[in-house]
């Protein structure tokens, strides 16, 4: 069984470890940096980046993913969140629950 510091350490790597995220509109990918990391008090670490595409129109986003120190992709997730051409973004957040079961 895992330790509450092994628990520990495994998120202190998750967050030094993600660097950067890319989300995809209309099959292109636009790269974003992470805006924010916390732990929740849940116990899960969470990662914020912002989605901002300034294309003057109603876009869907329909991937996101995060890379990691080695430029790897780390997460990835299918989405179909749609931005209409008036709003200035999205705040996204990847939530990671480390535990043992």
């Amino acid at each position: 069984m895992l330790t509450d510091k092994a628990i520990a350490g495994l998120k202190a790597y998750i967050d030094r470890t993600i660097v950067y995220a890319r989300y995809k509109i209309n099959g292109t990918y636009y790269k974003a940096p992470i805006s924010r990391r916390e732990y929740l008090k849940d116990g899960r670490v969470a990662v914020y980046f912002s989605i901002i595409p300034q294309l003057g129109q109603d876009v869907t986003i329909t991937e996101v993913q995060l890379f990691d120190t080695n430029n790897d992709l780390w997460a990835a997730k299918t989405e179909e969140i749609i931005i209409r051409g008036v709003q200035e973004g999205v705040l996204y957040r990847f939530a990671f629950d480390i535990r043992e079961v």
